[in-house]
């Protein structure tokens, strides 16, 4: 026979009384005296003593507030124990088929995401999606729960994996378009380059950053302008350079001849002499 017992208090002490009115209408009877009063210079020791006398009061009250909160926690320590006690035997028998249930439940996970992951892979497939773009793919942790149903899921991926697809195309059209655009402005500065022969001609790197994002004729008078702007600069300097007289004056150091004659010098010496005349490109003979 099954009996079906629930857990009930059959004697409760919690029930905790005080004399708290004597005490309250004894404490305002005691301290009438020390209302009002006003701290001078005069009477500073006076009231620090009625002061310390308050708080003799006050740290009494305090005392037997926490001795009576030891007291009434004992009980309910005792209580939580005794449960604790009567819930292990509950735990023993929970945890081995909870142990096991957790094992069928990660079983479980993993084949469903094996199942998502195939699934993900044919709608990679199936839009011709990149790898880089396929990682943008925002799993859902929802879709490991129990209640979480496989055909809900796939038009989930499948909806986010055509948006991915746009995605990509977007971008894939807008580098078609940049490359295009990328040999036209090459066009354009080579032959304004041929056209101005400039002296510090114009790189399509000095453009390009500029002009990327511009429509293609703005782009053009852009590049046309930085041309003209700076084929005028080089050609002010060079008529600047013309109008200059520059006047050259060549200084001719006089040269003048000397003989020394040097005796009784070994090869050694001869050797370190020459060289040094040499070395400072002084023309010597030897007699």
């Amino acid at each position: 026979m099954e009996i079906n017992l629930t857990p009930v208090v059959s004697q409760n002490e919690q029930v905790f009384k005080w004399n708290k009115d004597e005490i309250k209408t004894y404490f305002e009877a005691q301290l009438e005296k020390y209302k009002g009063l006003v701290v001078t210079e005069e009477n500073y020791k006076d009231m620090v003593s009625a002061k310390n006398e308050i708080v003799k009061y006050r740290t009494t009250l305090d005392k037997f507030c926490k001795e009576k909160k030891r007291e009434l926690k004992r009980p309910i320590e005792l209580f939580e124990k005794e449960v604790n006690e009567v819930l292990k035997v509950v735990y023993d028998a929970e945890k081995p088929l909870a142990e096991q249930i957790k094992y069928f439940d990660e079983k479980e996970v993993q084949a469903k995401t094996e199942t998502i992951n195939k699934f993900i892979e044919k709608m990679v497939e199936k839009y011709n999606i990149r790898a880089e773009y396929a990682e943008q793919l925002q799993r859902d942790k929802r879709w490991l729960n129990k209640t979480a149903k496989m055909k809900d899921i796939e038009i989930s991926i499948e909806g986010m994996m055509i948006e991915i697809s746009k995605r990509q195309q977007s971008d894939d059209d807008y580098k078609q378009i940049l490359a295009e655009k990328k040999g036209m402005i090459e066009f354009v500065v080579d032959t304004c380059n041929q056209q101005y022969e400039l002296a510090t001609p114009i790189t399509f790197d000095e453009c390009w950053c500029a002009v990327k994002d511009m429509p293609l004729d703005q782009a053009r008078e852009f590049i046309n302008a930085k041309f003209a702007e700076r084929n005028e600069m080089e050609e002010a300097a060079r008529a600047s350079i013309t109008n200059e007289t520059v006047e050259t004056i060549e200084v001719v150091e006089p040269k003048t001849g000397l003989t020394v004659t040097v005796y009784d010098l070994t090869e050694d010496d001869v050797k370190d002499l020459t060289d040094f005349l040499e070395m400072r490109c002084y023309k010597y003979k030897e007699v």
